[in-house]
């Protein structure tokens, strides 16, 4: 009996998923879905449950059955406590979330934990589900329930998540494990390539271009693609949807203008599309009423952090503690439990460093002030030895000119290194076993961490950065060939069950 459960189906992966389906041999499907048009189409082979209402905790009386449910008892909050504050941060993501919107009161936090707790409890045990399927790591409050709760069960489970390298995805089956699979790979390569050049290990497409720009040490090269622009304008547009009318206009003419040009057939083409624009225009108003006083407090914390934020001063020793962008699954849940609060890591190593060694604190250039406003800043600003850096500060000079780059799972843990710089990280991820990390959780791991790092212990090559790169492209997929992958995954999922073999090949 396989009754397979696929958690988070949406408009971009829902043809992928619905495909891959196809060959195979399903006894009963259950699905949560956050577009209403895919969840119609599973509907059509199995149980479907939609985003929007879960993320608000709404269930029928019809999906509860409570005449035939399973109360919780105290084995199960026993288990899931370690956890709550975890996903209670998790569903905090969706208060200010253009599509799903949810009250910030405790009291609705914690009863949509409650009745999500409740609802995948038993529908997990009444419905005997056997294999789970996540679409990215689950990071979304009721994601992260059914992972614990199938945890507790030894259901097996697989999940894709973002690699090393840029547009490749790796699949894993537990993330408070995601270091160890790379760590045995790696090891298996150094074997290999043993007395061998560097010259002689080789790179292929994007994982070759990505190696030359962070080997180039050139911070033109070395900076994403994705960090051009007004960031902060970019992020809050990815949120909150459309807020401006003449986007919205260009939106909907698409690429009428690439196509015709500035020629009767474009204008011609604007005409037709006019009863579009009027239709847009009280949808594009609405969501600029919800979203302009967020975009207010935002423009309020970004200026108080550059009132209060410094320059570098020439000659001081320091530590680069890169902030991540939140909320998102690289600090929660990689970054486990409490330490998604960035606070509670920089407490830790403020406590760990010299009286002579601050710590260069930068924000994220994508943070809103959501998770982040002038209270969160200026707590951080109390920390001893605590210094705030000016966003126009190039991350990549603050990354050489340290003594260390520390961060919960942040890429630049990963960059720092080709600068020769060790790195610190609190949460978990691939970087925990590059070859310059050291993985903390403690006051006294991290002050073993910075005396090993000003002791000078640790250096690396240019020659095992390629190799864990290299490890890292052999765990890993293009995100464009999910569409191949996916159904295979699903498939080892269904035929290997926890013994499920994530390594691709190529």
């Amino acid at each position: 009996m396989v009754n397979l459960l696929i958690v988070n189906v949406n408009e971009s992966n829902g043809d992928i998923i619905w495909e891959g389906l196809q060959g195979i041999k399903v006894d009963n499907l259950y699905v949560t879905a956050s577009d209403k048009k895919q969840k119609a189409r599973f509907e059509k082979r199995g149980t479907c449950y939609y985003t929007g209402n879960i993320v608000k905790g709404l269930y029928s009386d019809e999906e509860l059955d409570l005449e035939h449910c399973l109360p919780l008892e105290d084995d199960i909050f026993e288990y899931m406590n370690p956890y709550l504050l975890e996903i209670l941060n998790q569903q905090r993501r969706y208060e200010q979330h253009h599509a799903f919107q949810v009250s910030n009161t405790w009291e609705n936090h914690y009863n949509t934990y409650l009745k999500n707790l409740f609802f995948f409890h038993n529908l997990l045990e009444r419905k005997a589900i056997t294999h789970i399927f996540f679409y990215r790591v689950p990071h979304q409050g009721y994601e992260a329930i059914i992972y614990h709760l199938a945890k507790r069960k030894n259901l097996p489970m697989v999940m894709a998540f973002n690699s090393l390298i840029p547009r490749r995805d790796y699949a894993l089956t537990d993330y408070m494990k995601v270091d160890e699979e790379i760590k045995k790979e790696y090891e298996r390569i150094r074997d290999e390539y043993q007395g061998a050049s560097i010259e002689d290990i080789e790179l292929t497409g994007i994982t070759k271009e990505e190696f030359e720009k962070w080997a180039s040490l050139d911070p033109v090269q070395m900076k994403p693609c994705y960090m051009d622009g007004n960031r902060i304008k970019k992020t809050f547009y990815a949120r909150y949807g459309n807020t401006n009318l003449i986007r919205a206009w260009r939106g909907i003419l698409g690429k009428e203008y690439e196509k015709y040009g500035l020629g009767v057939k474009f204008y011609g083409v604007c005409m037709l599309k006019i009863p579009k624009l009027i239709d847009a225009i009280p949808v594009t108003y609405k969501q600029w009423r919800y979203a302009r006083p967020f975009w207010i407090k935002t423009k309020k914390a970004y200026d108080f952090y550059q009132s209060v934020a410094t320059f570098p001063r020439d000659g001081e020793k320091y530590i680069y503690f890169a902030m991540h962008y939140q909320p998102e699954a690289t600090s929660n849940p990689l970054g486990r439990g409490a330490y998604c609060d960035q606070r509670i890591p920089l407490q830790i190593l403020c406590r760990s460093v010299p009286k002579d060694v601050c710590i260069y604190v930068k924000a994220h250039p994508d943070q809103l002030a959501f998770f982040m406003g002038i209270e969160y800043y200026r707590d951080i600003l109390r920390m001893p030895q605590v210094r705030m850096i000016r966003m126009e500060c190039s991350t990549f000079d603050l990354m050489r000119k340290a003594i260390a780059v520390s961060s919960l799972t942040g890429t630049a843990c990963w960059e720092a290194q080709f600068f020769n710089v060790p790195a610190i990280l609190f949460g978990y991820s691939y970087k925990n076993a590059s070859p310059l990390a050291y993985h903390v959780r403690t006051v006294q791991e991290c002050e073993e961490a910075v005396q090993d790092i000003l002791a000078g212990n640790r250096k690396t090559t240019l020659k095992e950065l390629k190799l864990f790169t290299k490890a890292a492209h052999n765990l890993s997929y293009p995100v464009s060939e999910r569409a191949k992958v996916f159904p295979e995954l699903m498939k080892r999922l269904i035929e290997q069950g926890v013994q499920i073999d994530c390594r691709i090949e190529k």
